[in-house]
């Protein structure tokens, strides 16, 4: 499938071309925007296209430092069974995404570190955020100051419309890896069509076309909180929505009951209303997040300053000794690591990791604390010294 424009003679720039950047600005000034997309994956050896339908919505949100803009992605896909389907949302630090009869979520007050990855963060990655208006802007600033890219810039028909197209080729180490043709209605900036052409001629060639839709109006609009998000998907939030609000719900009650194993293969048993020895603060780690040896630094030198002595008990999701113990290094007085947390998890409705669960001596729920962050180290303090 390709693209089929009719174009006045263009302007061609190896490095960037003031045509461009403009396009990029007016996709930045949009505002309320929505709309179907058509979105088709041809490949060689395939005799039919992956064919997405979607729907997209923004709506910017200047006081949101992350990424200034909400938006709701829905899309579907037939499959042999049906109709796959799922969502993205994004809104002032949370993320939201479903499919599979899976919802994942992160919140940047729970855990920071997805938001700001060297790629962008969460908030600007994962399937079709690369079509909304800011994300074509960003592309297009990136493509005009990359010297891999050569541009090309005229003014033609598309969809109907009187269109400004943009045309890129990119080659890398003198291998042509990627063309492209972008097409924007002349009057209102909005993306008509989009094709990107991948390793052409090669054994690995794939096209992607995805062709935009305004009439009627799309059904659909960006989400700006948690109860909106759940009352266009009430399902979903019931039936498949894994959640930290069960273990944030914890507090002021006595722990659940475990009875696991300890990278030393001993079983360490905690009945629910049992008491610890002292206060406990149980640490839920993954070893595969970037944080965890980190909180596990924050955590000893916190307990070090406690008023009180201080348990540790340190509960993996995995395992893999070999992974864990580097982690935790040399076990000390009053700590416990221990593997396959998974049940305890499951109990808890833990979602997060770290999770941290602060309990008195009297296996009382005193404080949960979800993520890391710049504040771990206070936030542990303030809430360890009044542990009884």
């Amino acid at each position: 499938m390709v693209i089929a424009v009719f174009c006045l003679p263009g302007r061609m720039f190896g490095e960037a071309g003031s045509s461009v950047l403009p396009v990029a600005d007016r996709l930045d000034s949009l505002g309320e925007y929505a709309a179907d997309v058509r979105y088709a994956v041809s490949l060689p050896m395939v005799e039919d296209d992956v064919v997405y339908t979607l729907r997209l919505a923004t709506s910017p949100e200047p006081s949101d430092r992350l990424l200034g803009t909400d938006y709701l992605i829905e899309w579907q896909l037939p499959v042999e069974s049906g109709t796959s389907e799922g969502f993205t949302a994004y809104f002032d630090g949370h993320h939201y995404r479903y499919r599979d009869h899976r919802l994942q979520e992160n919140h940047f007050l729970w855990d920071s570190i997805p938001f700001n990855t060297s790629s962008g963060g969460i908030q600007r990655n994962g399937q079709f955020v690369d079509l909304l208006p800011f994300s074509l802007a960003a592309q297009l600033r990136g493509m005009a100051t990359d010297s891999t890219y050569t541009l090309a810039f005229s003014e033609g028909t598309a969809e109907g419309c009187r269109a400004d197209i943009i045309r890129a080729t990119r080659r890398i180490n003198g291998l042509e890896s990627q063309q492209m043709e972008m097409a924007f209605d002349h009057s209102s900036g909005k993306p008509l069509k989009l094709s990107v052409l991948y390793n052409p001629g090669l054994l690995g060639e794939q096209e992607v076309n995805a062709t935009y839709s305004y009439s009627p109006v799309p059904g659909i609009e960006a989400i700006s909180s948690e109860e909106s998000l759940m009352a266009r998907y009430p399902e979903v939030f019931e039936k498949y929505r894994v959640s930290n609000y069960t273990v944030e719900n914890l507090r002021g009650l006595p722990l659940p009951g475990f009875a696991l194993l300890t990278t030393t293969r001993e079983r360490h048993l905690h009945n629910k209303g049992d008491r610890f020895a002292s206060p406990t603060i149980i640490a839920v780690l993954d070893p595969d997040v970037a944080s965890a040896a980190s909180t596990i630094a924050t955590l000893r030198g916190t307990i070090d300053k406690l008023p009180r002595q201080t348990g540790l008990l340190m509960m993996f999701t995995s395992n893999d000794i070999d992974r864990i113990e580097p982690l935790t290094g040399e076990i000390r007085p009053g700590e416990v690591a221990i593997t396959s947390a998974r049940p305890f998890i499951r109990d808890c409705g833990i979602n997060a990791y770290p999770t941290l669960i602060l309990c008195n001596s009297d296996g009382t729920v005193a404080d949960v604390i979800l993520g890391s962050s710049a504040s771990l180290a206070d936030d542990l303090l303030q809430s360890g010294a009044l542990l009884k």
